[in-house]
């Protein structure tokens, strides 16, 4: 019987107090790279809302420049105001 007894071990605090401070770290890991994951995701979803927005910024500032033209104003004022030059005779095409 003394062979039994030795084969079965006592209680170990230490032990304990190891599986629990393992278990935390892994828990506190575990959670950290889950956060890592959801801010990185967030960063590349406002990136591509960066740079969507600095494409329409892009096309904006195209037609800035464009409104300051004579000919694009000239456009505009004949297609959506119906305006004609001095002698001209408006066309008005009947649907």
């Amino acid at each position: 019987m003394s062979e039994r007894q030795k084969t079965i071990r006592k209680f170990s605090w230490f032990r304990l107090c190891l599986l629990v401070m393992a278990g935390y770290f892994c828990y506190a890991i575990i959670g950290q790279q889950t956060e890592l994951a959801r801010i990185h995701q967030e960063t590349e979803m406002v990136n591509s809302r960066m740079a969507e927005a600095v494409e329409l910024n892009k096309s904006l500032v195209a037609e800035k420049e464009k409104l300051n033209t004579a000919t694009y104003i000239e456009k505009v004022a004949r297609e959506q105001l119906g305006l004609v030059k001095p002698g001209e005779v408006p066309y008005i095409p009947s649907r």
